[in-house]
């Protein structure tokens, strides 16, 4: 209330500390504060749940263009918080989520679904599933088909999906074969079956990778160079060699956190 009452005129604001170790982030108690903006284009910034990214999204920021947000969790609202407004004046949009979801069809397509009128998308989040990866089938048909104005599509989006000895899985071809006809970016697909998991991590990206985080590296990472990369999290049922490492500090020059999932 405070910020946009002193600058009545502001267009952007960044509202959040880049250092990983201060990770601060919005949380507004119910009810939600009442500021708005008539001014504001540009947002960037962190908050707890994705109530206050629906908050942020409820006409209280008519003008906003571009809208940069993290999410530590992304869950459903406790309470109901409009989200059927259309936003004709968004056009770049980037979502982050750090913890794993299960609401990419119940939440994050229906926020996306306001946009008509993106150009620029970005999404990174961990998300699970229940008998198919998320693949190049499946952004097209649910975002690529629905987002005539599109230019520029990256995103980072790894599906967690449980497995039997019955299921017929597919490999890493498999899911990189349905991203032959992208046409935004070059597309990277990793694939990994975690038997004593009961497990498989499906991972696609776009590349050159622009993310800040590289979340869940496997013995089978492809390599590359992502100078962007801040934090970097392993996860794997097999141990992590040396030449593994080696290979990490070469593709992640600037790193500042590596850990063990």
């Amino acid at each position: 209330n405070h910020i946009f009452t002193v600058f009545i005129n502001l267009t952007h604001l960044t509202f959040y500390d880049a250092a990983y170790e201060n990770n601060v982030r919005l949380l507004f108690d119910v009810p939600f504060p009442t500021f708005s903006s008539s001014s504001l284009l540009v947002l960037k910034v962190k908050v707890q749940t994705f109530d206050v990214c629906l908050y942020i999204l409820d006409g209280r920021f008519e003008q906003l263009h571009t809208l940069d947000i993290e999410l530590a969790n992304l869950f459903p609202p406790l309470e109901e918080i409009e989200n059927q407004r259309k936003l004709p004046n968004l056009k770049y949009f980037v979502l982050c989520c750090m913890l794993q979801t299960s609401s990419y069809d119940e939440l994050i397509l229906p926020l996306i679904y306001r946009m008509s009128n993106l150009e620029e998308l970005g999404l990174s989040f961990t998300t699970f599933v229940d008998d198919a990866f998320i693949d190049g089938n499946n952004l097209k048909q649910n975002i690529l088909n629905q987002m005539s104005q599109l230019k520029q599509f990256i995103f980072d989006i790894r599906s967690f999906m449980c497995i039997n000895n019955e299921m017929k899985l597919p490999s890493k071809e498999d899911i990189q074969q349905t991203f032959t006809d992208l046409q935004y970016t070059k597309i990277i697909s990793c694939v990994d079956y975690f038997r004593d998991y009961r497990q498989g991590l499906c991972h696609i990206y776009s590349y050159p990778f622009l993310m800040r985080r590289f979340e869940d590296i496997t013995n089978n990472f492809p390599g590359g160079l992502y100078p962007y990369v801040r934090v970097v999290s392993l996860y794997d049922e097999h141990p992590f060699e040396h030449e593994f490492f080696i290979r990490i500090s070469q593709s992640f020059p600037y790193r500042f956190h590596v850990w063990k999932n």
